[in-house]
């Protein structure tokens, strides 16, 4: 398997961004790299011919619609600081979008300059529509229908085990991938974090409960969403964490805590009150920001990094 950078990509994309805290050196800014995380095709995409389009939400941040090749993009810390860890980082959106700026690059940065690899994972979303026009229509009764969303999605469930998704398999070939390149991107194939919010963090459940040798992470870090039931049958560390009052319900999350700690294993649950669905990390003095902070300390608690 050949890493193969996508100069052209990466320069696109990071010239729709800025720098989300003040300080942070410009030379680490630029050192980020996009990999196809596929040879050819992603796997049942390969008819797929609409075009991705990025557009910046109301606080001008970037979001990225009609995902069909799906890519990481690296941010690697000062060689003088790594740890050796690295966190695949998967934005969140419906499936329908990716929140690309604080539920990705904002995160990647800050693991970076605490000495962890941040990746993010371009996952594959449902197609939205041709234009901005579209796919503000298309949107709508997505948006007016969050707040049944979590009921909807507890009873399509229900207590059967979790089948793959398309997300849930970007996710697996993204753990497998950074792992086959652990060496060229100066990690630990064993120290390798996967971090979702709300659909992201589905695709970290889907990876969590189902997954082999080459694509299971190492740690599991669901953000302000969950799916599934009950202990994974091959269980690693995890962090969950969620707003007091959020659109997936506090049962379903104590739920996965609950089955880790009847079997004496690592994890963590988080509640915060100062925070609403969707925030990810933003640098506006608010409780929620802290959860970062908690998985890093967790992270150490469990010997993820030193």
């Amino acid at each position: 398997m050949t890493l193969i950078l996508l100069l052209a990509a990466a320069a696109s994309l990071c010239a729709q961004e800025k720098s989300s805290k003040a300080g942070y050196s410009q030379a680490l800014r630029e050192v980020r790299e996009t990999y196809r995380i596929y040879e050819g095709a992603a796997p049942g995409s390969e008819d797929a011919r609409y075009p991705e389009i990025i557009t910046r939400n109301d606080a001008g941040q970037p979001v990225i619609y009609n995902v069909t090749i799906p890519t990481i993009t690296v941010f690697r810390p000062e060689a003088s600081i790594n740890t050796g860890a690295a966190v695949i980082i998967a934005p969140g959106g419906g499936n329908m979008f990716l929140t690309w700026q604080s539920e990705g690059v904002n995160v990647a940065e800050w693991f970076a300059r605490h000495g962890i690899t941040g990746i993010i994972l371009k996952y594959r979303t449902n197609y939205v529509g041709k234009d901005e026009q579209e796919i503000a229509e298309t949107l709508k009764p997505f948006f007016a229908g969050l707040s049944g969303f979590a009921g909807r999605q507890k009873k399509e469930e229900g207590d059967g085990p979790l089948k793959p998704t398309v997300q849930g398999d970007d996710g697996r070939q993204a753990v497998r991938f950074v792992r086959a390149h652990a060496e060229e991107l100066g990690i630990d194939p064993h120290r390798i974090a996967l971090l979702g919010f709300s659909a992201g963090a589905m695709l970290t459940c889907n990876v969590m409960y189902i997954n082999d040798d080459d694509c299971r992470p190492d740690l599991a870090a669901p953000v302000y969403g969950i799916s599934g039931s009950g202990l994974p049958s091959n269980p690693v560390p995890t962090f969950i964490c969620g707003p007091e009052f959020d659109l997936f319900p506090p049962e379903s999350l104590f739920g996965l805590y609950k089955s880790f700690k009847e079997a004496g294993l690592p994890a963590e649950l988080h509640f915060i009150h100062d925070a609403v669905h969707g925030e990810g990390l933003l640098y506006n003095g608010r409780e929620w920001n802290e959860w970062i902070d908690l998985l890093h300390a967790f992270m150490k608690g469990v010997r993820f990094i030193p």
